[in-house]
């Protein structure tokens, strides 16, 4: 089969890669759409991480797709020629982290995968029992592949939103409006927010904030803490989203956060960075720190149907659709956007 074979940011090959069977249990999907997500272009984690000598499969997980070949003993629900959702990390469902809620810290949630190197910027993944049994949804008519291929990001952001509360009328302060900060705010209208702001340094990026549902926008030039407080009657916020993965909004969220309020650091920060924290603050704040990592089938469910009923309109956040050999392209308006891009797509079909 053909794949999207990773280098780096820039150089990302279509190469003929070996064709895989499928097992007993087993799933093979023709990937019709998938996502370019942000974390595809951490290209500090996606190189340390190669696979094999001269790259990996670049990794492609928000993935929808049409069910191609079934092996023995999958569960009859499941057909050839059904569209489908998948995703690459499941929970073990038995483990402490699981029958506590935390499905997604899960170790077994974070060692599985695809059963190739591959991710599934490829013509097609195979999904391992495990992924067939908790990590496959059955994708409706109304919802096209691209539509589909947000249930993933989406469901992270409904899992966020589950760790950090902005339903009974909250404030809330989103700090980044990327991709994942404009769910958030989408979401958070769902979930019953009352007064919404975003904050990003890009013009282009806080008129979309407005676009999508956010009250008021501020500049990352300004003192965004102060700006939140201004524009919220002199309070600080019930709930910071933190979608911004560098130090300085790290210290926005701390300084931002209202009394009683809750910080989720949605975005991880390169594993060598160290934030100070004023602990004596917190503490006099009863300020709770979260964070959220991934999301598990019942997110993932809930996504879809958000989407499936249009309670979130995607389709208007999809800018750029590109052919397989093309994938580097939608990586570098990932990575550095530009020409009004937010959400690339990639066909590896065509």
């Amino acid at each position: 089969m053909k794949a999207a074979v990773y280098y780096s940011n820039r150089d990302i090959r279509v190469e003929e890669v070996e064709d895989i069977p499928v097992g007993p249990g087993e799933v093979k999907v023709n990937v019709m759409a998938c996502g370019v997500c942000g974390s595809d272009v951490m290209e500090w984690y996606r190189i340390t991480r190669a696979g094999r000598p001269g790259g990996i499969g670049a990794f492609g997980h928000e993935c929808t797709g049409v069910i191609a070949e079934v092996g023995h003993d999958v569960d009859p629900k499941w057909k050839v020629g059904d569209r489908v959702v998948v995703t690459h990390h499941v929970p073990c469902n038995t483990c402490n982290a699981c029958i506590r809620g935390h499905t997604t810290a899960c170790d077994t949630l974070h060692r599985t995968k695809f059963k190739h190197t591959y991710g599934a910027f490829a013509e097609y993944v195979v999904l391992p029992e495990i992924n067939v049994d908790r990590g496959m949804l059955h994708l409706p008519d109304s919802v096209s592949f691209d539509a589909g291929t947000f249930v993933e990001p989406l469901g992270c952001v409904v899992r966020g939103q589950e760790c950090a509360p902005t339903a009974d009328g909250r404030s809330v302060l989103i700090i980044g409006a990327g991709i994942t900060g404009l769910l958030h705010v989408k979401a958070a209208r769902v979930n019953g927010a009352g007064f919404i702001a975003v904050s990003n340094p890009s013009p282009d990026r806080l008129t979309l904030a407005r676009k999508f549902g956010a009250d008021a926008t501020i500049s990352a030039t300004d003192d965004v803490p102060e700006r939140f407080k201004e524009l919220n009657g002199g309070k600080g916020a019930d709930t910071v989203i933190m979608t911004a993965p560098v130090p300085v909004c790290v210290q926005q969220s701390l300084d931002a956060v209202g009394p009683g309020g809750t910080i989720l650091f949605f975005a991880p920060t390169n594993p060598d960075v160290q934030s100070g924290i004023n602990l004596w603050t917190l503490w006099q704040k009863e300020a709770t720190i979260t964070h959220s990592y991934a999301a598990d089938y019942h997110n993932l469910s809930t996504a879809l149907k958000w989407i499936q009923h249009t309670r979130v309109n995607v389709a208007d956040m999809i800018t750029h659709v590109f052919p397989l050999q093309d994938t580097v392209e939608g990586f570098q308006l990932t990575a550095r956007h530009r020409d009004g891009s937010l959400k690339a797509i990639i066909h590896p079909q065509e």
